[in-house]
């Protein structure tokens, strides 16, 4: 009888400690979704389904900086988690939409083509870029009608135009 009553108050004890554990752990109920992911007008490739809750969509970290050209370190000494640019040869080159926000210049299609844009100011065209073919890190030159070069590339999806160029060009300060 006393073997009974042992194998149960261990029984319960056990029962009880899983029953604490579980009612101070934190339940979440979400769903998962795959959306489109469209930086700078350019559409992104995603490997990992995002998570829907309370209206919010949640993408991977590192996914998210991949994108955005960010790699991602965690320091776990300090629990914090570290953005950085992944490499200095990105600050070499601007997209269409940075340029266009911080020199004033408008950007538009050409036509009824994806990949031909003109780049304008006070309605005189300054620079046609035709990127029809272009891959990933594949360089291209185009010449402004003033006869400058500028080299052009898709960088992790997005089109970007050489900063030195630009600048030699003087159509960037």
């Amino acid at each position: 009888m006393k073997k009974v009553i042992v194998a149960l108050s261990v029984g319960m004890l056990i029962g009880s400690s899983s029953m604490a554990v579980a009612a101070t752990s934190k339940k979440v109920q979400a769903t998962l979704a795959n959306f489109k992911v469209i930086v700078n007008g350019q559409s992104k490739s995603v490997t990992s389904d995002q998570l829907l809750y309370k209206g919010n969509t949640y993408l991977q970290l590192r996914e998210a900086a991949k994108i955005l050209g960010y790699e991602v370190n965690y320091a776990s000494s300090t629990r914090s988690i570290e953005f950085s640019a992944k490499s200095q040869s990105q600050a070499d080159w601007i997209t269409l939409i940075d340029l266009s926000a911080s020199n004033g210049y408008q950007v538009n299609l050409k036509g009824d083509s994806s990949d031909v844009y003109n780049i304008s100011k006070n309605l005189k065209t300054i620079l046609s870029v035709n990127a029809n073919g272009l891959k990933e890190d594949e360089e291209k030159v185009v010449t402004s009608p003033s006869g400058n070069t500028v080299r052009i590339k898709k960088l992790q999806g997005s089109l970007v135009l050489n900063r030195a160029d630009l600048k030699k060009a003087g159509l960037i300060l």
